[in-house]
């Protein structure tokens, strides 16, 4: 009878250290970019609700005949959408007013010298889908990680064709992991490699979105320009 011994080869040790070596060389290149495209996942998600938003409060008011001004908090300065472009969580403070023939009448509000909250109107008109928004779905997971900021104070959204307001409205979306540690309400272009998103929106009612060129160390629209992709 023939006994056959046979050598079982595992690996040695230096083997299973330099292994190691290599998969935390890969892990330590890998992790950082998958997590840099989360947080970019965020913002672009949200450019992209924010624009869609502001086509659809463009249609509602070309139909209605609507007019909208929107006081903002802070023009250049970034703050959770909570605080300027959503209403739902009662945190907002932008002073969001509208006005039509019907609103008019039913405040009693001739000339619409004051308006009715835009956010709010279903509470004179009592239909639920009357209230206007700038972001239609609020409160999405990605808004609780970014920050969004406006050129201007002040403008005034009117149905298209009917009254060109003088000026551009940019909305700028960056990601909080991008925002300057001195000033919380400052976004760093190019800080973590995160791009900052942007929207225009001009009188006429053009809409235009892309990525907000900044040669500076601040991303206020003072700054720079938003070219369109």
């Amino acid at each position: 009878m023939t006994c056959n011994n046979t050598k079982q080869k595992g690996f040695s040790l230096v083997e299973l250290i330099v292994g190691l070596a290599i998969l935390s060389t890969a892990s330590a290149i890998t992790v950082p970019i998958i997590t840099r495209n989360w947080w970019q996942v965020d913002v672009d998600r949200y450019a992209s609700q924010l624009e869609s938003g502001i086509y659809g409060l463009r249609a509602k008011l070309g139909s209605r005949k609507t007019s909208c001004s929107m006081m903002f908090p802070a023009a250049e300065s970034f703050m959770t959408p909570e605080t300027i472009t959503e209403f739902s969580q009662g945190k907002n403070r932008t002073d969001f007013k509208c006005c039509d023939s019907e609103i008019s009448q039913l405040i009693d509000d001739t000339g619409c010298m004051e308006g009715y909250a835009g956010n709010k109107l279903s509470e004179i008109t009592g239909r639920p889908l009357d209230n206007l928004r700038l972001v239609q779905k609020e409160s999405a997971p990605e808004s609780q990680h970014v920050r969004v900021a406006v050129s201007t104070r002040d403008f005034g959204f009117t149905p298209p064709g009917t009254t060109a307001n003088a000026g551009t409205l940019t909305f700028l979306i960056c990601h909080q992991k991008a925002l300057s540690k001195g000033d919380p309400t400052n976004c760093i272009p190019g800080q973590e490699r995160l791009s900052i998103r942007c929207i225009q929106i001009d009188g006429t009612g053009a809409i235009e979105s892309g990525n907000w060129i900044n040669d500076t160390s601040i991303a206020a629209s003072s700054n720079g320009r938003c070219q369109a992709t």
